[in-house]
């Protein structure tokens, strides 16, 4: 061999070293990125999970404030109640005469 096949050889060989650095290297960090995103898909579902609670729960509190009336509320719909009442029992009266 000569001298300038020799350098060429030496050239390819240091090249080739670097890029297998560099593959290691590529592959540690893809394994670092696997690692980090499978964790955040963890804390995602984790949140979409405590998302559908709080959605849950809120619908909980709104069927039971419609059901749940306060004292003011059951006096004025009883009020309001009695008044149909007696509107219907005057519109009776009034076709029975």
């Amino acid at each position: 061999m000569t001298k300038e096949e020799i350098a060429r050889l030496e050239q390819f060989q240091e090249k080739l070293l670097l890029l297998r650095v560099k593959h290691r290297r590529a592959v540690e960090r893809n394994k670092e990125l696997e690692s980090a995103l499978a964790m955040r898909n963890a804390e995602y579902q984790a949140l979409e999970q405590r998302f559908a609670e709080l959605v849950q729960n809120y619908n909980n509190l709104k069927q039971a404030k419609v059901i749940s009336l306060s004292d003011a509320e059951i006096g004025a719909t009883r009020e309001r109640l009695t008044k149909l009442v007696r509107e219907i029992d005057q519109c009776i009266e009034s076709l029975t005469k």
